[in-house]
């Protein structure tokens, strides 16, 4: 039964214990719906070298059987690396995600100038990327290491 559902069944039952019982139960209760997140760590590379900004998103992969409503997201650093965040909490729900990478650089000369992007511009869509990324328990050393090419 979802956390909000026994809430209901234990006003129904308890009259004026709900405050005190439902309170108790829903401590535990995760309120985003996001349910399990795990720690989702890597780096992002271009032909071997650090991409240096940038942003990732991941998002589930129905046909793989993830339904998350969730689209897990990353900030690149300087070295490429990343962790991604989800509704505010670090990790990702485990599943099978489609991913997208997104890096421009600006020109610091001419601001309205258009941003070069620094990496190919098919790894700017999760469709058409050709990245997916299975978030598990406990991945291997370097199973979310995003490799690159031109």
């Amino acid at each position: 039964m979802h956390c909000a559902e026994r809430g209901v069944v234990l006003f129904r039952s308890c009259g004026g214990c709900f405050v005190l019982v439902a309170g108790l139960l829903l401590a535990g209760c995760d309120q985003s719906g996001l349910g399990r997140i795990v720690p989702v760590k890597g780096t992002v590379s271009l032909d071997g070298k650090p991409v240096p900004s940038g942003s990732l998103l991941f998002r589930p992969d129905a046909a793989k059987g993830n339904t998350s409503k969730f689209e897990p997201a990353a900030t690149i650093n300087s070295d490429g690396s990343y962790s991604l965040f989800t509704a505010e909490r670090e990790g990702a729900p485990p599943g099978w995600y489609k991913v997208s990478v997104v890096a421009q650089e600006l020109n610091a000369k001419d601001p309205y100038a258009p941003a070069k992007s620094l990496v190919p511009t098919k790894y700017n869509d999760p469709e058409t990327s050709g990245i997916s990324v299975e978030v598990v328990e406990q991945p291997a050393a370097g199973a979310y290491d995003l490799k690159l090419t031109r």
